[in-house]
């Protein structure tokens, strides 16, 4: 926790004034940075939802094309919401399709009904020290709130920013943030887990912690692109908390 204060003095009436904030000094390993925002992706940083993305686009594909298709086919479609995706792998599907797919999204995400350990607890912290914690994530507006309610998150986030259909838009949403709570671009970091990520919050020039902890992360890369780089949410928590 960082405070400062000042005493001002009016009408012959003298007054203490104390402020703090909440801040970190990652940004090139020097100067104070008071976060007023913390902002977090979905997929791979919040749950291990990877496997539940996999499962539904494979059952869909094959239940309207009889094509069995592979993780990596589906991971090539990332950057775009799953309407985009389900555009991708099935050219010229039936408008149903999208109801067909949230229904088996609904019924794979059963297998997975808890966030990773410790993401409650970082939010907990965050929210304890005032910072707004958003989600940004490139999910559409129902597969994210099917995961949010399923993993018992609904109220967690605030406000959320999804994903467009034809491609990426993180920088852009950033950039809808910094504009709407009018906040300088040291005063908001984003949490999450690809290199794409990091170039997204390079562009606007906010921080990026990657998130290493999904089975699915390229820690390497991760590394190699970020020394802000953590293996899990606890040493992420440890990391902030010691900053207060």
């Amino acid at each position: 926790m960082f405070s400062t204060s000042f005493v001002s003095e009016e009408n012959g009436q003298r007054t203490d004034h104390q402020s703090t904030f909440f801040y970190t000094n990652c940004k090139g390993f020097g100067g104070i940075l008071m976060y007023k925002m913390i902002a977090f992706d979905l997929d791979g940083t919040v749950a291990e939802t990877f496997p539940v993305i996999f499962d539904s686009f494979r059952k869909i594909v094959y239940k309207y094309t009889h094509k069995r298709i592979d993780d990596q086919t589906i991971l090539a479609t990332f950057g775009a919401n799953e309407i985009g995706m389900l555009n991708q792998l099935i050219p010229n599907a039936p408008d149903r399709i999208l109801n067909d797919f949230y229904q088996q999204y609904n019924a794979s995400h059963a297998t997975l009904t808890e966030p990773f350990s410790g993401i409650n607890s970082l939010i907990d912290m965050l929210a304890a020290h005032h910072v707004q914690t958003p989600m940004v994530t490139g999910k559409g507006s129902v597969s994210c709130r099917i995961s949010l309610e399923t993993l018992g998150l609904q109220n967690r986030f605030s406000p959320i920013l999804i994903g467009s259909s034809t491609g990426p838009n993180k920088s852009e949403n950033f950039q809808r943030l910094l504009s709407q709570y009018q906040l300088a671009s040291d005063q908001m970091a984003y949490v999450a887990d690809t290199v794409g990520d990091i170039e997204s919050c390079r562009a606007v020039g906010i921080d990026c912690y990657s998130a290493a902890w999904s089975k699915y992360a390229d820690v390497d890369k991760l590394q190699e692109a970020n020394a802000t780089t953590f293996r899990s949410v606890n040493s992420l928590n440890d990391f902030l908390k010691k900053m207060i």
